[in-house]
């Protein structure tokens, strides 16, 4: 009993407050899924803590479209919490605390609860911790229903970090996304609209991490349609084509494939994937035959043809190194631990073009004719995500995949009545 009281008392407060403000408002019910009501009320706040949680404005122009969105969204908690609490009866109140934690940390401030930021705001928590109750409790359901598909995970993590491995310095490019798809009052071009009004909106400052938690039908949503890294090979055509004509921090243009919307947005790029090859650090040597700065090519072609016969037997740098001293050149052999990046552009070139102790083609420079050799090479280390980011990621796709089929189920086999009014 010391669990129920005070969660009953709170919502006794709330019910209060729900009677004291709304008593002459013409509190209708506009809908209900499975015999659970829906009221315009419940409407309202959801399209109020959609506007403030996305910073999309609400206007005259999008206002029925958002009331539409946000009745359906309500519709789909409502489905997906009552089928959590078929297999899971105790779900809600395990939930709850959760859900509370999640608007504090969210919507809440070091002085201020999440609650009384949202009601400062003239949003209702309860319809806010409704929403958040409802993807927890579905979280859980997922995850118990299907808990066959998440049985191998540990497997596929170790693949895909062998994966990883092989493919390391392969392109990579940082994402996020938001994934929309029809719903039974939105078709495709409508949704393809919609992702439309997001795009705009995000370029003018509204939140993409919001947007894609509350509106994104991918695994990805908990995360705000964080992806993370991906090959850039391994990306369905379309969505390279419309990456590449974007800069990082920026989203593209909505783009349809396989019956879903996308909006992507890029947040970096890896040319050379986790191995940097610029993060190397060399060591080298090199022998310099002397030429005076006006040295003629002829002079330059005969200390040329010389070097290549000094060095024809010279298998390591210490050999190099004495060359060097005997031409007396005066210029250091030894160019120790220096980062690849750092060289310029044409020895980057002549370090990547060399094997270790093997020496140089003559080079020419303007104290003289050299032949370099790179003494040893170390390659920056792997950088590959932590073990439980790849496992969540992995969680993610499976989830979104399994969410949104068993959402379809659920939506064909319920009940749902729409009022006028």
């Amino acid at each position: 009993m010391t669990r129920t009281i005070p969660f009953a008392a709170t919502i006794l407060l709330f019910l209060a407050l729900f009677v004291q403000t709304t008593a002459n408002a013409g509190v209708s019910i506009i809908a209900t899924v499975n015999g659970k009501p829906i009221t315009n009320y419940d409407v309202e706040q959801r399209a109020l803590f959609l506007g403030y949680a996305t910073n999309i404005e609400i206007t005259d122009q999008n206002r029925d479209r958002l009331y539409e969105d946000s009745l359906q969204l309500i519709i789909d908690d409502k489905l997906r919490l009552e089928a959590a609490q078929d297999m899971l009866p105790d779900i809600e109140a395990v939930v709850l605390p959760q859900a509370r934690d999640f608007i504090n940390q969210n919507f809440g401030s070091e002085t201020t609860s999440g609650n009384r930021a949202l009601m400062n705001d003239g949003i209702d928590p309860l319809t806010v911790q409704q929403k958040y109750t409802s993807d927890l409790a579905w979280s859980n359901f997922i995850s118990a229903k299907f808990s066959d598909k998440f049985a191998n995970i540990e497997e596929r993590v170790d693949e895909e970090i062998e994966r990883m491995r092989q493919n390391a310095s392969k392109p990579q490019i940082k994402l996020a996304e938001i994934v929309l798809t029809p719903s039974p009052t939105r078709n495709i071009e409508q949704t393809r609209a919609l992702a439309g009004e997001m795009v705009a909106a995000i370029r003018k400052g509204a939140s993409f991490t919001e947007i894609a938690r509350q509106y994104s039908v991918s695994g990805s949503s908990a995360r705000g349609g964080d992806v993370g890294w991906a090959m850039s090979e391994k990306l369905p055509k379309t969505f390279r084509d419309a990456l590449e004509s974007i800069e990082n921090g920026a989203v593209t243009e909505p783009v349809l494939l396989d019956g879903a919307v996308y909006i992507l947005r890029r947040s970096g790029e890896r040319k050379e994937g986790v191995v940097d090859a610029s993060q190397s650090r060399v060591w080298l040597a090199r022998a310099i035959l002397p030429l005076a700065a006006d040295a003629s090519d002829a002079d330059r072609l005969e200390a040329g043809a010389r070097i290549e016969r000094d060095t024809e037997d010279i298998t390591g740098c210490d050999g190099l190194d004495a060359l060097n001293t005997s031409y007396g050149s005066g210029t250091v052999s030894r160019l120790n631990d220096m980062l690849v990046g750092d060289l310029a552009p044409q020895m980057q070139k002549l370090v990547a073009s060399l094997e270790i102790g093997v020496p140089s083609e003559p080079l020419s420079f303007a104290e003289g004719v050299a032949s370099m050799m790179v003494c040893d090479l170390l390659e920056p280390k792997l950088q590959l995500p932590p073990r439980e980011e790849i496992k969540q990621s992995l969680i993610d796709k499976i989830f979104g995949s399994l969410g949104e089929r068993q959402l379809q189920r659920l939506r064909r086999t319920a009940i749902i009545e729409r009022r006028d009014g």
